[in-house]
């Protein structure tokens, strides 16, 4: 069933803009939320952050495919290694601190925190690229076969 939409194009170009940005914000909370319980020992169960989790992976993963099956890497990051080297380093950094500063806290062992963090941050940085390689492999080749379907103008 089809509903009538009351808006006008002004409108509904209006209301993408702040529904994608809402949907940024949840993003960005959750991840934010989710390291904030980590730090100040609020997540020592995982159960605890599970909510949280479940939320932040389906949207990703939505966001992810969504954007794969149509085509779109980014509106301003471009497509290429050295993009997904760049990404996969800051993430492993930044996973890479949390990880050492939790283990610290936990434990209180310098030199253990030091080599959880250098683990962590290369994992991190190892699986990160690896998945965005993938990504993006896909995506150039799904934004090949969108660029190679006629569209509705051309058959005429």
């Amino acid at each position: 069933m089809k509903r009538k939409n009351n808006l006008d194009e002004m409108q509904e170009l209006e209301l993408l803009k702040i529904e994608h940005n809402g949907c940024w914000i949840a993003f960005w909370g959750l991840i934010i939320a989710i390291v904030v319980q980590n730090l100040t020992g609020g997540a020592m169960e995982p159960r605890t952050l599970a909510g949280e989790w479940c939320v932040l992976m389906v949207l990703g993963v939505y966001l992810a495919y969504a954007c794969a099956r149509k085509g779109i890497w980014d509106r301003h990051i471009p497509m290429n290694a050295k993009t997904n080297l760049i990404v996969s380093v800051i993430a492993g950094l930044a996973n890479g601190a949390l990880m050492g500063i939790m283990s610290f806290r936990n434990y209180g062992k310098p030199v253990g925190s030091v080599a959880a963090g250098i683990f962590s941050a290369l994992l991190t940085a190892v699986l990160c690229f690896f998945a965005l390689t993938v990504s993006m492999r896909a995506t150039k080749k799904r934004k090949a076969e969108l660029d190679e379907e006629p569209s509705d103008a051309d058959e005429m």
